[in-house]
């Protein structure tokens, strides 16, 4: 697995998570963001470009701005939407239960959803204007506009 783009301290800067979210309870949902959200707007090529800088601390020029400008904070937002989706709940053997720290309120499903939503829409908006800057930009791996399988903010039209 290659390393992860961003961490819980990164989303806690961009969103209302708390920044203590255990690692072991996040990373899946950013891991999720990055291989279904990242990889798909910037397509193979330059998603493994990006990542293989990433890791090996060398991104530079136009692929850090992208990070900076546009990577980190759509993946913190889908892992956000993904994490309040997804996340409230935890499976064992036993079954699956709601997760509920002592002394909290617990917020239902349709606070949850339209918070989820809400983060969604954030990082497609954000994706729709990096696929804008990427058909300005002249790198090589660049996947041409007809390859990029974008989101859109409304659910019944999708972008291609």
């Amino acid at each position: 697995m290659n390393k992860l783009l961003i961490t819980i301290q990164d989303i806690a800067k961009l969103s209302g998570f708390d920044g203590n979210i255990d690692n072991d309870s996040i990373n899946p949902f950013i891991f999720m963001a990055q291989i279904n959200d990242i990889k798909r707007i910037l397509g193979d090529t330059l998603y493994l470009k990006i990542v293989s800088d990433f890791d090996n601390d060398v991104l530079t020029g136009d692929y850090l701005d992208i990070y900076n400008n546009y990577i980190s904070i759509i993946q913190s937002y889908y892992t956000c939407s993904y994490y309040l989706q997804l996340g409230v709940a935890k499976v064992s053997q036993n079954g699956a239960y709601l997760v509920t720290p002592e002394k909290t309120e617990q917020i239902f499903d349709d606070k949850t959803d339209k918070m989820a939503d809400k983060y969604e829409k954030l990082g497609v908006s954000l994706e729709l204007k990096l696929i804008e800057v990427l058909d300005g930009l002249n790198l090589p791996e660049r996947p041409t506009p007809s390859d990029i399988n974008a989101k859109s903010n409304f659910n019944w039209i999708r972008v291609k």
